[in-house]
């Protein structure tokens, strides 16, 4: 809403300038969402009498003016169409600066001196229809400044009003809120209805009892067809952002925007017999004040005549029955409309009007008779005519009235962290227009004036305390308590302990959307994947199941802007389950793709591949605290298996162990995925469980041993469907202490070696910490070691 400074402060002028008014109206929750000024910075421009026009000898489109101030005349060359003589007009004297800071000067057109400027409304930077000179009223004073004629030094003050403060559209009611806030009466300018001159009226009944519960009419008539509407009336229109239209509309406009009543007229020649307030029939139409036809329904409130519907209630009148330049007798319509009447008609329609915007928040049930009075006295006062009767109609259905609400001030204090006294809390909502008796000890009767329909519980009560009072007397207690340190367990890893490491090993840490398109999850895994009730759109349909599709998705980003060489890395939560029981997973995923290192010069280009990626995610769990040796019992192992994932490529995936249990997965990117997913491969991934990694074992102290160690290796023949982790397991499982750790060093397949077998070779570390063993210990331990792998057909490579 926009309004005024000065039309509000003559309701009420509290002694707070601009800014500290508009404060005090945000914090109480009515938002200032802007302040400008009523006209743009110009001066020196007063009011003056053009006397007489001649031609100007040496050009068609000039004139010759003479111009008086009042005090003295001047020649005056202007070009405007419509200058006259005997019109009154803004004049620009020498000296006087217009809006776009041009400073007028004594000058020569076409050889014909001219001592100032007569001005149209759009050189002082206001808004106009007419081209040409803006022609003042006939009465405006000759020699006023123009800027203090029209009240111009004044501000526009936009609010962005709450759909629960429909009461506080109107000057009224931000007279009452500034009375509440300041603590300072309003004064109400004095209203009086004009003296009734004749008979004529237009009676109304109400059809739709539960819609409408009061309906009024008042017949004007015997208007003058030549009017105007007055120039400090329609300022005060153009301020409020409301269209000048015709002085009967502007009129209705402006009580609307004062009481915060919206007014309607009728042209009572266009009207067929009396008025009724009723629902429309299917298939009834309306032609609206805006020229678009509206196909009515059961659903739609409408005043009507004998003829059909008239005006779409409470939203926009009907084109056929409105006030024109030839209308001579009007009907004023003011009534109250129930909310629910109104609430998403004018939006069916794609209307926006002022009136449904106050009658969909709910209007004051006694402004109708008033609002009347008012539009009444100021069409005879302003226009002229003669008033009838005011007709008046009641619906079924009885105007609201408010209800009793308790409040308990113990109560209040608790909520508020504030003591509220029975004085204090009265003071403040007798000022918002409540009845208030204390009807026990620290309890309050309170009744909610009429227009505040958003007053209906003690919480309410409670929020209009705090809006007065202030929110800045609302002071947070300091805490006391003891303030520790809490320590970081050394053996926990938390998720930036994780995404430090992959961060250590070159990755850049991504973040995806949790929502994927339904045609992708069924890529990743083959369980149904959570639907959501309502999508952001259908490629973001569904809960992911895998961090790997948006990572991937993040890849084919990079690389359509020629960014070959990617290493990204999230941590995430993903989603299983059904839809009544979701199960959510923490989970660290990578991709990797391109060149292994960045483009350099003392290493040739080479492609990343499965190992690559594999011994990153080792060195990020070796610096987590975990172990790739079976050795070290003290830390979780991590170990791999061969397994199968219909994402990844049949013979690079590898299931990853935590101490034997599956964790995650690793491997490069199925070829046809990368195809599917228009991706430049090949792609390599890998995911694991967060909660595995969560857990870190602290190793533990051991001396060094003083006694050397000894290598063995070994050459072994192994069938090929053997994993090398199985038979480090079997060497492992029943070795002695002595023998510290066990690795792979070589693996070979091909001439020499027989088919369906494969040639390995093992390195053994032995270490005694007492003594230093002998080569014939050493030996038994191997002995053993292949005794046992021959079981399995295993044998020394000859």
């Amino acid at each position: 809403m926009r309004f005024s400074e000065h039309w509000l402060r003559e309701w009420i002028d509290p002694a707070a300038d601009t800014a500290t008014l508009a404060h005090r109206l945000t914090m109480a929750g009515l938002e200032v969402d802007a302040i400008e000024p009523a006209a743009p910075d110009f001066s020196g421009i007063v009011v003056g009498a053009v006397l007489s026009v001649e031609r100007h000898p040496e050009a068609d489109k000039l004139n010759i003016t003479r111009v008086s101030d009042g005090e003295a005349e001047y020649q005056v060359v202007c070009g405007a169409p419509n200058v006259q003589a005997g019109m009154r007009v803004p004049f620009a004297r020498i000296g006087a600066v217009l809006s776009g800071g041009l400073t007028i000067k004594h000058a020569k057109l076409r050889g014909v001196e001219s001592a100032g400027m007569l001005c149209s409304a759009t050189e002082l930077g206001l808004p106009s229809e007419v081209d040409g000179l803006w022609a003042l009223p006939d009465d405006a004073p000759i020699g006023a400044d123009i800027r203090a004629w029209l009240d111009l030094d004044d501000s526009v003050i936009e609010l962005g009003i709450t759909p629960n403060r429909g009461d506080a559209l109107s000057i009224l009611g931000l007279a009452r809120e500034c009375s509440a806030l300041f603590d300072q009466p309003y004064n109400r300018p004095t209203m009086q209805a004009p003296v009734v001159a004749t008979a004529e009226s237009v009676a109304a009944r109400i059809d739709a009892n539960a819609d409408c519960p009061q309906y009024l009419t008042q017949t004007i008539s015997d208007i003058p067809r030549m009017r105007q509407t007055p120039l400090w009336l329609a300022e005060r229109l153009r301020r409020a952002g409301i269209k000048v239209i015709e002085p009967i509309v502007d009129i209705c406009n402006y009580v609307m925007l004062e009481l915060g009543q919206p007014l309607h007229a009728f042209d009572r020649q266009k009207l067929a017999g009396d008025l009724c307030v009723r629902r429309a029939k299917v298939g009834e139409s309306l032609s609206a004040l805006n020229k678009q036809t509206l196909t009515l329904d059961e659903t739609c409130l409408v005043i009507a005549d004998a003829r059909g519907p008239v005006a779409l209630a409470g939203i926009i009148g009907g084109l056929d029955s409105a006030v024109g330049d030839d209308t001579d007798t009007i009907v004023l319509e003011s009534a109250h409309f129930v909310p629910e009447a109104i609430v998403g008609r004018a939006r069916a329609f794609g209307l926006v009007t002022d009136a449904a915007f106050r009658f969909e928040r709910g209007v004051d049930p006694r402004l109708p008779s008033e609002a009347l009075a008012r539009a009444a006295e100021l069409v005879v006062s302003l226009v002229g005519g003669v008033a009838g009767p005011v007709a008046s109609a009641a619906g079924g259905r009885t105007l609201p009235t408010p209800a009793d609400i308790p409040l308990d001030l113990s109560w209040a204090a608790r909520r508020l962290g504030l003591p509220v006294s029975a004085e204090t809390a009265t003071r403040y909502l007798t000022a918002l227009g409540c009845s208030v008796d204390e009807t026990q000890a620290d309890v309050l009767r309170v009744v909610p004036p009429t227009h505040r329909f958003d007053i209906a519980i003690p919480e309410d009560l409670l929020e209009e305390l705090a809006r007065l009072i202030g929110f800045d007397a609302f002071r947070a207690p300091m805490g006391r308590a003891p303030l520790t340190i809490q320590p970081v367990p050394e053996t926990r890893n938390t998720a930036v302990d994780v995404a430090d490491a992959m961060i250590g090993r070159g990755f850049f840490e991504a973040i995806t959307y949790s929502f994927i398109d339904p045609a992708v999850a069924t890529l990743f895994a083959a369980e149904s994947p959570i639907s959501l009730a309502n999508p952001i759109s259908s490629e973001m349909a569904v809960m992911r199941q895998s961090l790997w599709p948006g990572l991937l998705q993040a890849v084919r980003f990079n690389q359509n802007r020629q960014q070959g060489r990617v290493r990204l890395f999230e941590i995430g939560r993903i989603f299983s389950g059904t839809v009544e029981a979701v199960q959510e997973t923490d989970q660290l995923a990578a991709v990797v793709c391109g060149a292994r290192w960045p483009e350099q010069w003392g290493e040739k280009e080479t492609p990343v591949d499965f190992f690559d990626l594999k011994g990153d995610l080792e060195a990020v769990l070796l610096g987590l605290g975990f172990s790739l040796s079976a050795g070290d019992g003290e830390r979780p192992l991590i170990s791999f298996r061969a397994g199968s994932h219909m994402a990844l490529h049949p013979g690079q995936t590898a299931e990853i162990l935590v101490d034997g249990v599956a964790a995650g997965w690793i491997g490069a990117v199925h070829p046809e995925l990368v195809d599917r997913l228009d991706l430049v491969g090949p792609v390599f991934v890998f995911s694991i469980d967060l909660a595995t990694l969560a857990q870190r074992r602290l190793p533990a102290n051991r001396p060094r041993s003083r006694f050397p160690q000894v290598r063995r290796d070994l050459a072994l023949i192994k069938p090929a469907e053997l994993p090398v982790d199985a038979l480090l397991a079997l060497i492992r499982e029943d070795a002695p202490d002595t023998l510290r750790s066990v690795g792979l060093f070589d693996r070979y397949v091909g001439a020499g070696i027989e088919p369906g077998t494969e040639s390995i070779a093992l390195k053994l570390i032995f270490q005694n910490d007492e003594r230093t063993l002998t080569d014939e210990e050493i030996i038994a331990i191997i002995s053993d070691i292949r005794a046992k792998l021959a079981q399995h057909d295993i044998h020394l490579r000859t």
